[in-house]
């Protein structure tokens, strides 16, 4: 049982979400409260919608842009973290939505399961990359999903998602725009071998650090969606490359740069604000959109802005 007069004690005041988003910029939260649990989680989003007030919920804080002005009312960072559960016979594995998508990704290998090498290097949480279908090489969050604890935040009812629920599409889901709270989620899992595994998510992180932005480098990660295929072709092309073939390597706006390794990367090298980072990414569509008649599509959202 969480007690709420214990929750309300950890809330606090006026802190810089910087801290806690790969971008590293925006406001502060005019109110904060770290969560550590999943009941912790539930009866947050229920304090707040008991006080009126409005909040948001935050996960890693990758694929962000926080407005300059900070957020209004309260600021709910998901970390959230049972102990995740392990059905070896029916191949299933129970997680947290606060937990890490790293950290799943280190559960399922150091149990011997495979399917979840791809996520390998993804930023976020559990709970971000379902909201958001996150993925790479060919798999994505959805293809691993067998179901989810959710909370109807409205209602107060929690309740068990199956996949069909979320309505997933690439980068996208039904959440965004019928908001639920993820509490944990369900994962179907196949026995692998232990060494090919790890061999598999050391090459997908070196192909990672060959071409992303380094730790320490402020970033949302992808900032535009890839496009739709080709007519006659089913995988999708690659924003990057038609980034690339506009100049975009060449662009900045303040603090703001396209990385010069990858134009699909918006950079933080310490002095961008949202404003730097949304008129450079104006000015990426713009020239794409000019001179290949294509329209780019954030990957990234937009928060408070």
């Amino acid at each position: 049982m969480v007690e709420r007069s214990a929750l309300k004690k950890r809330v606090r005041q006026s802190i810089p979400l910087r801290e806690f988003t790969t971008f590293r910029l925006g406001g502060s939260a005019e109110l904060f409260l770290e969560v550590e649990t999943e009941a912790e989680l539930a009866e947050a989003v229920a304090m707040a919608r008991a006080d009126g007030m409005p909040w948001f919920l935050l996960g890693g804080g990758s694929n962000l842009v926080v407005s300059d002005r900070g957020m209004p009312g309260l600021v709910i960072r998901n970390a959230s973290r049972d102990p995740e559960r392990l059905d070896p016979e029916r191949g299933l594995l129970t997680i947290s939505s606060g937990r890490k998508l790293g950290y799943l990704v280190e559960v399922a290998a150091g149990h011997g399961l495979t399917g979840f090498e791809p996520m390998t290097g993804i930023p976020g949480t559990v709970g971000g990359a379902i909201y958001g279908n996150a993925g790479a090489y060919g798999r994505t969050i959805a293809d691993l999903l067998v179901g989810a604890t959710l909370l109807e935040p409205s209602t107060g009812r929690i309740f068990e998602a199956d996949p069909a629920f979320f309505e997933f599409a690439y980068r996208s889901s039904r959440l965004k725009r019928d908001p639920h709270v993820i509490l944990n989620a369900t994962f179907r899992t196949s026995p692998g071998d232990p060494a090919a595994i790890r061999a598999e998510m050391a090459n997908i992180m070196a192909q990672r650090n060959a071409k992303h932005p380094p730790l320490g480098v402020g970033s949302a990660g992808s900032f535009f969606k890839n496009l739709p295929p080709a007519p006659g072709e089913t995988r999708r092309r690659a924003a990057g490359e038609v980034l690339e073939k506009a100049g975009a390597k060449e662009m900045a706006v303040g603090g703001a740069k396209v990385f010069h390794k990858h134009a699909n990367f918006i950079v933080n090298y310490g002095e961008a604000t949202a404003a730097d980072v949304r008129a450079l990414a104006a000015q990426l569509k713009e020239r794409v959109f000019g001179l290949f008649g294509i329209a780019l599509e954030e990957e990234v959202l937009y928060i408070g802005i």
